[in-house]
């Protein structure tokens, strides 16, 4: 599938965001995420408690908080995929069933490290729940809208505060065992609501696993991993050794080091949010070159290893740029691979999740081997000033490509967009195209070009459609005097033009298979019933723009072919 089906039938977008998709998937796929984050850095929460019982060594402690961490991440891009074939509603219930199996087995049968360390594996699971989550809620809204959509359902990272807030009191009240058995009824919650109330989005397509696999050496992949490292990467280390470094490094107590880390933990969470949201309105690519600045700076500030006071605002203030840079990431994710949204997101963030995941063995070995955690804050600086330079280096590449200036979405019907299809394709995905003809004849002529031009990339079969809605609307009071049958002719001259003008067009930019058709009815179900007939995989519509508050949009030709189209809809305007 190409760039130009960033726009499906269901995600036209309508005056409010709310409206252009299915908030309740949106909520619900938070949810999903929030309670999964919250057991994937269980142990994280748990850490001083099972160090102490024992008697792990500070490296230890970073390998044992790790694991599910690199486990969670190397389960991402395989969910991703299985997501892609089986739905990513069907594989959230499938993992949260799983979560559930591992939590079982952390509360019947965990007594040894090692027991911990197999734990650690089978809670990674719930780590791999990234990119199926983000794809889910955001599957359903319009490229407009994809950073706040996606920067909402990312908000689930917050589910770290659930774990290390409630985690420490319950194991200093219940024994740290016993967390993993409670965490069981926790799970519950989500899969019963997204059983009854989730809905698959409209934009999932099928391709071999051959296919699907082309993006594992794709060059833009690669710069969306290194850069997810250090932001995702970043959040996920940190979070899972905050803990830990709060109670080694300034001696809070294991009752409140939740606490401390809960209120770093939250500002990312928040402005992953704001992360969308600012790069849907000024581009991802700028708010990526604000986080990298602002990482720098943080992660020099953090080596010194400052006040405890001084050291709080600063995990602040890089908790806030990393949870920016999650946001923006995947608001430029789903502009570049919109069709296969969910294997992209998995791949991305199992690499970033990965990185994350070797920041606590990089924090433990600092301080065992240097006395200090000072160097793990300054490889995070590094990374940062190497995808700075990345960033400024390759946007000039992406601008006008698939996204526009800055990294904002191109309008789907913008010339500019069109213009680069040939870049973009990498296979011919389209057969038949149904190009409805109505309107002006400069948006006409403006959707015979854009038709021709996807048509002779695909080698698809163009099919112009007139409908004249007209003849359907006097039925009711016409009668079948010599008048009324002269104005109906006319109205059948004129549709007949239309369309034979539209096959002049096509034939003068090389098209020459070409199907007319002129129906009589209403506009909107016959180019319904058309798409279906004919198998069509695009309609090129043309529509006039519309004001949101005119109320025009509403049950008009373009709001129900938009809701029930059965493909992708490339708008002309």
């Amino acid at each position: 599938m190409t760039n130009i089906s960033n726009t499906n039938a269901k995600w036209i977008e309508g005056p409010t965001f709310w409206k252009s998709g299915h908030w309740p998937t949106l909520i619900l796929s938070f949810l999903y995420f929030d309670f999964c984050f919250a057991i994937w850095v269980l142990n994280g929460a748990m850490a001083p408690f099972i160090s102490t019982e024992f008697g792990l060594s500070y490296a230890e402690k970073g390998f044992m908080i790790s694991v599910p961490i690199i486990s969670g991440a190397l389960m991402r891009f395989p969910l991703g995929i299985l997501a892609q074939y089986i739905g990513r509603k069907s594989a959230a219930l499938l993992e949260m069933g799983v979560i559930m199996i591992a939590l079982a087995y952390g509360y019947f049968f965990v007594n040894t490290y090692q027991e911990v360390l197999i734990m650690g594996v089978m809670l990674g699971i719930a780590g791999a729940s990234f990119g199926v989550a983000l794809s889910l809620g955001g599957g359903w809204y319009p490229p407009k809208y994809k950073g706040l959509a996606i920067g909402i359902a990312g908000a689930g990272n917050s589910g770290a505060i659930i774990a290390m807030l409630l985690a420490p009191p319950f194991a200093i009240t219940y024994g740290w065992q016993n967390v993993y058995g409670y965490a069981i009824f926790l799970m519950l919650i989500p899969f019963v609501l997204m059983f009854l109330f989730a809905k698959e989005p409209p934009d999932r397509e099928k391709k071999t696993l051959k296919d699907y696999l082309k993006i594992v050496i794709e060059k833009d992949a690669w710069v969306f991993n290194i850069s997810y490292i250090l932001t995702f990467g970043g959040y996920i280390g940190f979070t899972s050794f905050l803990p830990t470094f709060f109670h080694d490094q300034y001696g809070i107590p294991k009752s409140e080091m939740g606490q401390y880390a809960s209120i770093i933990i939250i500002m990312a969470s928040v402005s992953r949010v704001a992360g969308g949201l600012l790069a849907d309105k000024f581009g991802g690519i700028n708010v990526m070159l604000i986080v990298f600045g602002i990482t720098i700076i943080g992660a020099i500030a953090a080596s010194t290893m400052p006040a405890m006071i001084a050291i709080i605002v600063i995990f602040i203030i890089i908790f806030i740029a990393l949870g920016l840079g999650n946001g923006a990431t995947f608001q430029l994710v789903p502009l570049r691979w919109p069709a296969t949204t969910a294997i992209a997101m998995s791949l991305i963030g199992e690499i970033g999740a990965l990185g994350g995941g070797m920041l606590p063995n990089i924090f433990g070995s600092s301080k065992q081997y240097f006395g200090t955690y000072g160097y793990g804050f300054l490889v995070g600086g590094g990374l940062a000033i190497v995808m700075a330079f990345a960033y400024l280096m390759i946007r000039k590449q992406w601008t006008g490509k698939w996204i526009g200036k800055g990294g904002k979405a191109l309008p789907v019907s913008s010339r500019e967009h069109i213009a680069t299809i040939k870049d973009i394709l990498t296979e011919p995905d389209y057969n038949t195209i149904l190009c409805p003809l109505s309107g002006n004849k400069k948006l006409i002529d403006k959707a015979i070009e854009q038709a021709a031009y996807i048509g002779k990339a695909t080698g698809s079969k163009i099919i112009l459609l007139h409908v004249i809605d007209k003849w359907r609307e006097s039925s009711g009071f016409a009668s079948g005097s010599h008048e009324w049958d002269a104005i109906r002719d006319e109205w059948t001259k004129e549709g007949k033009e239309i369309i034979e003008k539209g096959k002049k067009g096509l034939e003068e930019r090389g098209i020459k298979d070409i199907e007319l058709l002129l129906n009589v009815g209403s506009s909107a179900d016959e180019i319904l019933k058309i798409a279906r007939e004919k198998k069509s995989d695009l309609i090129v519509m043309t529509t006039m723009k519309y004001s949101p508050k005119s109320g025009i949009f509403t049950d008009s030709v373009i709001d129900k072919v938009s809701k029930h189209s059965p493909c992708p809809i490339l708008w002309v305007t």
